[in-house]
């Protein structure tokens, strides 16, 4: 097996938990996500089987669209519902001051990660200092807001965003700030991602399907990779099979065919074919 799964991941579960069901769905070894969903988040999380879980730095660093429920009035540890209330406020910012702040967001922006997050502090992860009860200090990461949306207003204290964004941007911690532009406190307490990359959440597969569905439910690699394409010459055919060197001219990366056949990543290097991640069956 061999290609991209758009499954569904619940609420409740971790993102390793997740691929360890389809491990076992599908009676695989080599599995991997790419890119976390926090366990309370919903949605989008996209699994590589086989020699597309070598496709990580292709397919996280997309961009991802989000959606997400405010609740105003208190702050957890964590961020999220799934956290300890460590402040509240009586003061619920106006539909019109939030979306000012949302706004202010859009484009590039220094964000500092939640401290409850995978982020390494000297070797550790910042979540498992926190929890030991260390004080914890992120450094601001650069990330990109590309989009936000008022969807509705659930309650006075509650409100619904959509937000596309770059990838490393936490949900949570735009919830914080915006919270704290509008002299308020806010939780993040729903979260689902309906898209990343090439992929929709309309498309998804819960695990319940997946176990019925099994490898039908699998893409191929090549659907998810938007690069320019370049055809080998099949008279090198052979010679693609075994390693061997091949001139080209091809500038970037780019999806390697030849005689129709998917060989996977390649450029130039030198006027030579180098094939970087290798994905033929």
């Amino acid at each position: 097996m061999n290609g991209l799964i758009n499954l569904y991941k619940p609420s409740g579960m971790s993102s390793a938990q997740a691929v360890s069901r389809v491990k076992r769905i599908l009676g695989q070894k080599t599995v991997g996500h790419m890119g976390t969903l926090d366990p309370m988040a919903e949605g989008v999380l996209i699994v590589g089987v086989g020699k597309s879980a070598r496709l990580f730095d292709y397919i996280s660093g997309r961009r991802k669209t989000y959606i997400a429920k405010f609740k105003f009035g208190y702050e957890t540890d964590t961020l999220d519902a799934l956290g300890t209330t460590v402040d509240t406020t009586s003061d619920i910012p106006s539909v019109d001051a939030a979306l000012h702040a949302m706004q202010s967001l859009v484009g590039e922006i220094e964000q500092i990660p939640p401290v409850y997050s995978a982020k390494h502090v000297n070797g550790k992860r910042a979540y498992a200092l926190a929890r030991d009860g260390q004080d914890v200090e992120l450094k601001p990461v650069r990330v990109t807001v590309y989009d936000t949306e008022l969807i509705c207003q659930p309650r006075m204290d509650e409100m619904v965003f959509s937000v596309t964004c770059s990838s490393g941007t936490y949900i949570r911690a735009i919830c914080r700030d915006v919270a704290k532009m509008c002299g308020s406190l806010a939780t993040l307490t729903y979260l689902q991602r309906t898209r990343s990359g090439v992929f929709d959440v309309k498309d998804s597969v819960t695990i319940e399907q997946l176990s019925t569905m099994g490898e039908k439910a699998i893409v191929p690699p090549q659907k998810a990779l938007d690069m320019p394409v370049y055809n080998v010459d099949g008279a090198f055919y052979d010679d693609m099979l075994h390693g061997k060197k091949i001139a080209c001219d091809v500038s970037g990366d780019s999806l390697i065919y030849c005689n129709g056949e998917f060989f996977g990543i390649g450029k130039s290097v030198d006027g030579v074919l180098k094939i970087k991640t290798y994905l033929r069956d």
